[in-house]
């Protein structure tokens, strides 16, 4: 009796959302996340839970970071802050 294969699971067949901030003295940091809750923590840690929104970015309220997000809209990453 043969073994039975193992089916691997690659992570682009998982829906990615990524967060990248960016600070004003240059630092950056980027996050890869499966869950909306994940990625969503990751961007209020660097912006707060209410920032400004650009026209595809996130401002935090004093204007020292921001944040990109790829995979979800900023409404959704952002439901409270959503005018």
């Amino acid at each position: 009796m043969k073994p039975t294969a193992r089916v691997k699971i690659k992570m682009q067949d998982e829906k990615r959302i990524t967060v990248v901030y960016q600070a004003i003295d240059g630092y950056s940091k980027t996050g890869s996340f499966t869950s909306l809750e994940s990625a969503r923590r990751f961007a209020r840690q660097w912006v707060g839970e209410h920032p400004e929104f650009g026209s595809d970015y996130a401002v935090s309220a004093d204007g020292v970071g921001k944040v990109m997000v790829y995979g979800v809209s900023l409404r959704t990453l952002f439901p409270e802050a959503a005018p």
